[in-house]
């Protein structure tokens, strides 16, 4: 047997160089270039998610179905001409953008990027198949309202934010049915533009597919956008233990946490610290208590969510009932050893490595690293973020941990969910 590799320390932190090269519009394009394989990733997000939407739903619905055709193409025609030059592409929103994502060989990037522009340019909405996508959403709700960890994320997210916040409120069967084509192309037209959107590509990126970038995307005409400015509703935080229940499955989702706050805020990397000791790896104390030690459930953790305008921490697991009332003791009480009892130097030192081999992973080739260049540009960080970043995690010690959790974590300000059965006498 060979010699076991020797541990090293983690220390240096760097993002990989990137380019930003603007089109002749305007549109910034943040570049990680590689001499090979002859990939290309790139993608086109837009200030176009929850959070700028007039109507429920719209976002995740007009990004869904950005595909489905466009003035020159059906939605069969662009499926088949991506497929022929082996290429995928996929669409999506989330509460604070949208994006299109293309992954092809730079070979035929020539050939697929105008296919890009018709439908970030010329969506049509076919009616058809907006009734098939409604369709689809409802079926799709109607089972994962059946499912007690989804019923429990949406309880818990709409307590801490509100019903009528963005980042809050739960979609609805009523939501996709008031979807109709005005709706979408309103959404469309408002917020698919150039003075909203930002592009990353990474890959082996010359001269010319940066020419033909610019030629196809450059030329949009820049329209400005007085509504991505929007004014988002304060969001309405109800602390307090709630059940609701579940007739059909005989376990308990716990969702336990509160409202946080963005990456922008100075507390962000000590919670991020905190969050990872109590329940933020394999190894936290949540996980080895309750998850390795009394069996009570196949999987404990505990995260922090950053939006752009926002953020939340959040204990997640599901249980059998029998196990219930002795799994949210033990979470309680692991909180409050954090709060009280110093972390020992032994723990500190492991959950700094994670914390920093994990961060390592992420620049382990461009397109994770992209993924970091993507965060810093979306969120308005500067480019020593994670630098320093990790530069505090390093100098953090017992005494600040024991602090963020006295000002985080305590219980009186925890939103507590229970979704299961027989919960309410």
């Amino acid at each position: 047997m060979g010699e076991i590799p020797a541990i090293n320390e983690v220390k240096k932190f760097k993002i990989p160089d990137y380019d930003i090269y603007y089109l002749d519009n305007g549109i910034p394009c943040y570049i990680l270039k590689i001499d090979d394989p002859d990939i290309i990733k790139l993608e086109i997000i837009y200030n176009a998610g929850r959070i700028y939407e007039k109507y429920r739903a719209i976002a995740k619905s007009t990004a869904s179905l950005l595909k489905e055709g466009t003035s020159n193409m059906s939605s069969s025609k662009i499926a088949e001409t991506i497929d022929y030059y082996g290429a995928s592409i996929s669409t999506g929103a989330n509460m604070d953008t949208s994006v299109i994502q293309l992954y092809a060989l730079g070979k035929y990037f020539d050939k697929l990027i105008p296919v890009i522009h018709e439908i970030v340019t010329e969506a049509v909405f076919p009616e058809d198949e907006i009734e098939k996508f409604k369709r689809r959403n409802i079926d799709s709700l109607k089972i994962e309202l059946s499912k007690n960890e989804v019923l429990a994320y949406r309880h818990f997210t709409e307590k801490i934010f509100g019903k009528e916040h963005p980042y809050g409120y739960n979609t609805t069967k009523e939501d996709y049915l008031n979807i109709s084509r005005e709706k979408l192309l309103d959404h469309f037209h408002s917020f698919f533009i150039p003075d909203n959107m930002k592009i990353f590509m990474t890959g082996k990126i010359d001269k010319e597919k940066l020419d033909i970038l610019n030629k196809t995307f450059g030329s949009i005409p820049v329209d400005t956008n007085d509504h991505k400015n929007k004014i988002i509703p304060v969001a309405n935080s109800q602390t307090g233990k709630f059940k609701y229940e579940n007739k059909r499955i005989h376990q308990t989702s716990i969702r336990i946490g509160k409202r946080l706050f963005n990456r922008n805020h100075p507390d962000y990397p000590g919670m991020y610290f905190l969050n990872t000791i109590l329940g933020g790896y394999f190894g936290s104390r949540l996980s080895e208590n309750i998850r390795e030690d009394k069996g009570y459930t196949y999987g404990i953790y505990s995260t922090i969510d950053m939006m752009l305008k926002d953020g939340y921490f959040m204990i997640s697991t599901d249980v059998g009932n029998e196990y219930l009332e002795n799994t949210l003791k033990e979470i309680y009480k692991e909180i409050d050893l954090l709060r009280t009892t110093p972390v020992s130097d032994e723990k500190m030192q492991l959950v700094k490595n994670y914390i920093k081999g994990n961060f390592l992973s992420m620049v382990n080739g461009p397109l994770h690293s992209i993924n970091l260049i993507k965060t810093i540009q979306l969120s308005g960080l500067n480019n020593n973020f994670f630098t320093d970043f990790l530069r505090e995690i390093d100098n953090i010690d017992t005494k600040q941990v024991m602090n963020f959790a006295k000002k985080y974590l305590d219980p009186d300000s925890f939103t507590e969910v229970l979704v299961g059965y027989n919960l309410i006498a």
